[in-house]
Order: C-alpha cells, then sequence, then structure tokens
C-alpha cells in the first residue's frame, strides 16, 4: 500500500497536535482492522489457539518526531502458519466461530480496508485536537 500522501498530510497534522491523540486515533484504526479481520471473509480462524481472542492487549501506537507506527495483529505462534498458506492448502475448521476462514485474512482487509482505516484514525485525532 502506497501511504506517500496520507504521510506528507498526517505528519503535519502530528506535528500541530499532541502525539497522545495521534497514537489514540491510530489505535482506534488498527482495533477495526483487527475487528474486520473476524468478521468478514476471508476470517482469521477461531479453532487453533483461539486466533480471534490472542489480539488482546497486541495493538501498540507511537509517534515520535519523524515516526508514525501502529502495530498489531494475531498470536504470530499460530497466526503466521494459517495466514501465509496458498488457498486450499489448509484444512479450516468451520464450526467454531469463523464460518468462512482462509488465507490472508489480515492482508486482504488491510488492502480493501486502507482508506477507512486511515478515516478512523483521521477523525479520531481532528475530533481529539478540536
Amino acid at each position: 500500500m502506497d501511504f506517500t500522501d496520507f504521510d506528507r498530510t498526517f505528519v503535519e497534522l502530528v506535528k500541530q497536535s499532541i502525539p497522545k491523540n495521534a497514537e489514540k486515533g491510530l489505535f482506534k484504526g488498527m482495533n477495526e482492522l483487527l475487528r474486520l479481520a473476524k468478521y468478514e471473509a476471508p476470517q482469521c480462524p477461531k479453532d487453533v489457539g483461539d486466533l480471534w481472542g490472542s489480539t488482546a492487549g497486541t495493538v501498540t501506537a507511537k509517534v515520535t518526531t519523524g515516526e508514525i507506527s501502529v502495530e498489531g495483529g494475531f498470536n504470530s505462534e499460530y497466526a503466521t502458519r494459517q495466514h501465509e498458506v496458498e488457498p486450499g492448502e489448509f484444512n479450516y475448521t468451520t464450526n467454531k466461530g469463523a464460518s468462512r476462514p482462509g488465507p490472508k485474512f489480515l492482508e486482504s482487509k488491510m488492502a480493501k480496508h486502507k482508506d477507512t482505516i486511515i478515516e478512523i484514525a483521521a477523525l479520531a485525532i481532528k475530533n481529539m485536537v478540536k
């Protein structure tokens, strides 16, 4: 994903606002991305290691001079082998909460919903700095 225009504009906004507010907006955006990975196909599987619950406490956002970052995800011990497989190579259980699981459950949401996620973060920042 190319965030060049967003990064340029966002850095200026952050310089004018309080970094803690920006962190809260990024935190909200990442949590929405993780929510989408659970409920929109291809879904994050729920049968191995309870991946749905493994997002708790994983989201961290940081805004410093010259750097904006947010991290979050599923427990890597279980998620990597399920997220990275080719379609059809993993036998997902569909009766334990995820009726439409599949690979690329997080990556596909990043591409499909990037504008929505950025908007959530930007609106949270805008509302906080009013």
